[in-house]
Formats: C-alpha cells, structure tokens, sequence
C-alpha cells in the first residue's frame, strides 16, 4: 500500500477525529418577512401627511441588516425603525405620505433591500383614495371660435364653480385673470360653494387664438391659488 495512503488512514481511526460530512455545516444567514407587503390608507383628503408602517420580522439566525430604502415619489419619506434586527427580533419601515397636490386614486411602491440572501429586494406597495380638499369646476375653459359679428351672450359667458369640499368655511378673497378682454367677477355665494362669472368684453381689436388662465383666491392654507385654463379663438 502507498505509504502516504497508509498514514491517512491511520490518521482517520486516531480517537476523536473523523472524516467531515458533506453539508453538515450551517452557516448563520438572516431572512425577512413581513406581516403585509402592501398597505390601503383607504380614502383620506388632498394635502393631509398620512403615516403607517410596514411590520417585519428577522426568521434567520443572524443579524439583519436593512441597506437601503428608495421610494418611487419624492411625497413618500420611509425610514426603518432599526437598521440591525437581531435574531427572532421585529421591526417596521415607516412611511409618511403627503397627499398634498394629488387627487383620485393613487399608487405607490417602496424598495428596501436587505442583507437577506434569499430576498435581498421587496417590494413594498400602499394606495389611497385622495379626495379634494377644494373642487373647481371646469378647470378648463373652452370658448371654441367666436365671431365678433354673430356671437351672442351665452357664446361670451361662462361659469366656474368653487366648492369647499371639507365644509371648513374655506372663502374665495378675490378672481383674477391675465386676459385683457376677460372679465371675471364673484356672483354668488351659498355655503361651501362660490359661483364666478367669466365673460369676454369687447375683443374688438384681438383675432386669433389667445390662452390665459383665471386666479381664485382663498384664504385656504393648503391651496390658496386655483387656476383655470381660458382659451379659444376670436375672428370676424
């Protein structure tokens, strides 16, 4: 027998020591799972800052550590509660949203990768009814082509509607409007809704297509400029 095969094995039956196993060995690894990957905030008002949080848990056997968090909007901030979980430990991802500027249903994702080997990336996703605080209707004005010679009263004038959907006594200061042969005037209020005249005014000397917008504004802290869109066309 080789010698060198010879002391190997007699190596082997030496008391205490023995040939390793394959796979026996378990390295230490962390795993994360959280309670819901996707949250619903249900329906909530345009420019309110809404916060909730993502549950997790560490199932591995070693330390869990969150690298980093990347929202899809800039409106989303989301932070962990810890950076390093330990074993068997919870945890949470802290969202705040501001609603502020949306309106109608919206959808949001947050990306947070981990040291986990087996989900390094997940993918956390919420949604929202974003109801409006304040309503203008319409938002955009179209006269379409006017003739100054046959054009009537109701071809000229239009009217906007600004209603205080929250009934907190929101109240339109005063309407303007860039447009030189646009007159724009309050002519109504009634509880949480103000009616606005707008109204071309002798356009005589102007033909073509002209664009312009209207000013509301209210005392309201959130949105205290409103604009509507006015367009159309002025020929002979």
């Amino acid at each position: 027998m080789n010698l060198s095969i010879a002391l190997f094995l007699s190596l082997l039956s030496v008391e205490g020591v023995s040939a390793p196993v394959a796979g026996s060995g378990v390295n230490p690894v962390p795993g994360i799972s959280f309670a819901s990957e996707s949250f619903s905030l249900g329906k909530i008002q345009s420019g309110s800052f809404k916060k909730f949080q993502f549950d997790f848990k560490n199932t591995g056997n070693a330390v869990l550590i969150i690298n980093e968090i990347k929202a899809s909007c800039g409106c989303t901030e989301a932070t962990p509660s810890q950076k390093e979980i330990p074993p068997g430990a919870g945890g949470a991802i802290k969202v705040t949203f501001d609603s502020h500027g949306f309106q109608g249903q919206v959808k949001k994702e947050i990306q947070v990768w981990t040291n986990d080997p087996r989900h390094p990336e997940t993918e956390l996703k919420f949604d929202a009814q974003v109801l409006p605080t304040l309503l203008v209707e319409p938002k955009n004005i179209d006269y379409g082509t006017l003739s100054i010679k046959t054009a009537r009263p109701k071809d000229v004038i239009r009217y906007i509607s600004f209603k205080d959907m929250m009934k907190s006594g929101t109240r339109v200061l005063t309407v303007q409007t860039d447009l030189p042969f646009l007159r724009v005037r309050i002519v109504k209020v009634q509880r949480n809704e103000t009616i606005i005249k707008a109204e071309l005014v002798s356009p005589r000397d102007f033909r073509g297509d002209f664009q312009g917008l209207v000013k509301i504004l209210s005392d309201s802290k959130l949105y205290p400029v409103l604009l509507v869109l006015v367009q159309g066309r002025i020929k002979d």
